[in-house]
């Protein structure tokens, strides 16, 4: 049987983190579950080989999920509704979705936002007024987000336009950005007691595996256990860094490997690859699965173009979910999960449920609908 935190574990955990201590989930109390949640990984540390599949995915077995194939909306389904606000996840949930993919970032004062961008970006944000009177930093368009506190991120209006490239999207006018308590927030408003959160720990370019990520990956479990969704949330990273930290400090915590490709991977070339947690992707044979299994990881997700027969084989051999990211196209859908993926992350939720719907494949529960 599987160990799960108590409540007092989860409040123990909670605290280590804040005060900077290094205590893992590991050493607090646990409490034995005859059955297990959807998403608690083994309470060991120990990495398994790379032709031994992660210990913890007995449970994380998509296609077993809440009965559905995964059916993520990514950034809250940013082709449909302005990206990652939490109108677009509410309507996700109306949708019906198995998960909310969404990205995280560290404010300057440690709170941690939903966006998906290093900084403001002008063609999704505009300033509105000053956190207080007489700020020097305003405005706040075109600066980092890690450079301002959540007071000057919550006076941007992310809600003015619709995203060029995105002709369907719906703008939620005078959008502001979410903290990631707020999502967790809505889920318990609207009783979605199955949708899961896939949660990606954002990295500045040629930063990674330094303080910020440390920074933002504590905060980022904290969250996740104040909020009580240990069991239903996922930590995906480019960052593989992150991803052998929430290992250490929180190992129920499923993880999920994320790969824009090959020259990403640095297939062929010399050398550790400071994205992979300094692993070199030759050892494994220039093969994300492989790797992702070696570091004791639990779900591929590749870039869709990348998603090939024989990476799809190598994951499911090492009982590792392939959940492609991010698929817009029917034709591209229907292609990938002939292949046999797992699940999908798209920007357009309700064309990837029609897909599932025509396959006969059972659909997800829908939240916040009157009946």
């Amino acid at each position: 049987m599987r160990k799960v935190l108590t409540a007092a574990a989860a409040a123990a955990l909670i605290t280590s983190l804040a005060n900077g201590s290094a205590a893992t989930a590991d050493a607090m109390p646990t409490a034995e579950a005859g059955t297990p949640s959807s998403n608690t990984a083994p309470s060991s540390n120990t990495a398994p080989s790379s032709n031994t599949a992660p210990s913890s995915n007995a449970v994380v077995t998509t296609n077993e999920r809440n009965g559905s194939f995964d059916l993520q909306s990514h950034r809250g389904g940013r082709g449909e509704w302005t990206e990652e606000s939490l109108a677009a996840f509410a309507n996700s949930l109306q949708v019906g979705v198995t998960t909310l993919e969404l990205d995280t970032h560290l404010t300057e004062d440690g709170k941690v936002i939903v966006w998906h961008d290093d900084t403001i970006q002008a063609n999704k944000c505009i300033d509105t007024d000053p956190a207080a009177p007489g700020d020097a930093e305003f405005p706040y368009v075109g600066d980092r987000v890690a450079e301002l506190s959540l007071a000057q991120v919550k006076t941007l209006n992310c809600g003015f336009t619709q995203l060029p490239g995105y002709p369907e999207q719906d703008v939620i006018e005078g959008n502001r950005i979410a903290e990631l308590k707020d999502v967790y927030q809505l889920a318990r408003d609207l009783d979605a007691n199955k949708v899961r959160f896939n949660v990606e720990t954002k990295v500045e370019d040629g930063l990674a595996g330094g303080e910020g990520m440390v920074a933002l990956t504590k905060a980022v479990v904290i969250e996740v256990f104040k909020a009580g969704m240990a069991d239903r949330t996922t930590v995906q990273s480019f960052d593989w860094s992150s991803l052998n930290l929430t290992k250490e400090i929180a190992p129920q915590l499923p993880l999920v490997a994320l790969s824009s490709g090959d020259a990403w991977l640095q297939v062929g070339q010399p050398g550790a690859s400071p994205n992979l947690g300094g692993i070199d992707i030759d050892d494994y044979d220039g093969s994300l699965a492989k790797a992702a299994a070696a570091q004791g990881y639990d779900v591929v997700s590749p870039t869709f173009s990348s998603v090939t027969p024989a990476m799809i084989t190598d994951a499911h051999e090492l009982a590792l979910p392939v959940i492609p990211w991010t698929v817009n196209k029917t034709a591209d859908m229907e292609r990938l999960m002939d292949l046999g993926v797992d699940g999908i992350i798209t920007d357009y939720p309700s064309r990837l449920r029609t897909v599932m719907e025509e396959r006969g494949l059972k659909l997800p529960k829908v939240y916040g609908v009157e009946s």
